[in-house]
């Protein structure tokens, strides 16, 4: 059996890093072709799980044995995302086409899940330069500036937080994204995608990058049974004439408590 290490470096500047290891074991017949999808809780393969490609249109599914096929070319950062009923929406900037089998390991929900949305999300104006941060992957028309869901929420212990987590967010053409290399606009930069929690600014977002998570201030939460969550893409800083929105896209957003 081998074993392939996948570790993702979630980077979110003014916010804490937060690194997932994904793990697993891939049998010896598993061609370059054929990747997997296992239960992290028992490490069974998970079957019937849906694999999407939002930027290809491109849908499959794992067999019994949690495996299935990428029947489609990567040529570039590429998000994927799996969907399994009974299980916590996960996704994964995918880079170029590799010779090394995908291994991802999917946590069951609990009743304290929220899932908020598994959809993919494209705000911003239709407007970007084809060197925008992964401009080659947005896949879908812009709904408009802003993204907004309410969700309703139980009194919370005082031993537990709660947490915003955001699958894959693409597209961010800030300085501090264009100083890492994911964004190639150099004439000019974004100001960052802004969280808010019942109209309180709660985080920015200044890279791209999957799996980033946002504390939710207890505080903004009490005394609401409705609550809503609104995420703001960033503005064109150099552009002054008129307003020019970031596009951006983004999938997967779950609220965990802990």
């Amino acid at each position: 059996m081998k074993k392939i290490i996948i570790i993702i470096l979630i980077l979110i500047l003014g916010l804490p890093a937060f690194t997932r290891t994904i793990t697993g074991e891939i049998k010896k017949e598993t061609t370059a072709n054929t990747h997997r999808i296992y239960d992290v809780l028992n490490n069974k393969p998970v079957e019937g799980a849906k694999i999407k490609i939002p930027a290809k249109n491109y849908t499959t599914e794992t067999d019994e044995n949690g495996t299935f096929i990428l029947g489609t070319k990567i040529n570039s950062p590429t998000i994927m995302s799996i969907e399994k009923s009974g299980y916590k929406p996960e996704s994964v900037t995918l880079k170029a086409q590799s010779s090394s089998p995908i291994v991802i390991g999917i946590e069951k929900t609990t009743p304290q899940d929220i899932i908020l949305e598994t959809d993919m999300i494209h705000l911003g104006d239709n407007s970007f330069s084809e060197n925008s941060a992964h401009a080659g992957d947005f896949s879908i028309r812009s709904s408009g500036a802003f993204y907004s869901k309410d969700f309703s929420l139980r009194p919370l212990k005082e031993t537990e937080n709660i947490i915003l987590k955001i699958g894959s967010i693409i597209g961010i053409d800030t300085l501090h994204a264009q100083r890492l290399g994911q964004s190639g606009v150099r004439t000019s930069y974004s100001s960052p995608p802004e969280i808010f929690c019942n109209g309180n600014k709660i985080a920015e977002i200044k890279i791209n990058g999957d799996n980033q998570r946002i504390n939710i201030p207890k505080a903004i939460l009490r005394g609401s049974e409705i609550l809503n969550i609104t995420i703001k893409t960033g503005k064109n800083l150099y552009k002054t004439t008129s307003v020019d929105y970031d596009d951006i896209e983004f999938t997967n957003l779950l609220l965990e408590i802990k």
